[in-house]
């Protein structure tokens, strides 16, 4: 019997915890809210990196985002896993990465014959620069 790949696993782990979430059915979901509101929320994105971080685009926003996320989580993420949850190819998937360390949000992986299975990590600028932009977010659709 074969085995799965460790970061099949934790991906498609992910991908069923967050389809098995209950949505509280006493609420209504306004499909153009919620496509107004993901709206803002690029816009803020992209004002506060105009003046930060210029060339992020929302694939790398995205990878930033499963960073914080996973670090939060303290669950370790891959190159490979967020090509799989991006949906991303492989090759694509390194060039962003390796954009990224470039820009000092993400660490080098330590071990660069296995780079796509080293588990990837935010740098504390990373992590502040995310934190910081998921804060003016919050504060945006909050108040807005």
């Amino acid at each position: 019997m074969k085995s799965e790949n460790p970061s099949i696993a934790r991906s498609k782990k992910t991908r069923m915890t967050t389809s098995n979430s209950q949505i509280d059915e006493d609420r209504s979901i306004d499909p153009a809210k919620t496509a107004a509101l993901l709206l803002k929320s690029r816009a803020v994105r992209i004002e506060q990196l105009r003046n930060d971080q210029p060339d992020i685009d929302d694939i790398s926003w995205h990878i930033l985002l499963d960073l914080k996320v996973s670090m939060n989580a303290d669950q370790p993420v891959t190159m490979l896993d967020l090509a799989i949850r991006l949906n991303v190819a492989k090759n694509i998937m390194v060039r962003y990465v390796e954009y990224l360390i470039g820009t000092e949000l993400i660490d080098k992986p330590a071990d660069a014959l296995h780079k796509d299975l080293v588990p990837l990590k935010l740098t504390a600028s990373g992590d502040a620069l995310t934190g910081d932009i998921l804060q003016k977010i919050s504060q945006e659709l909050v108040n807005g």
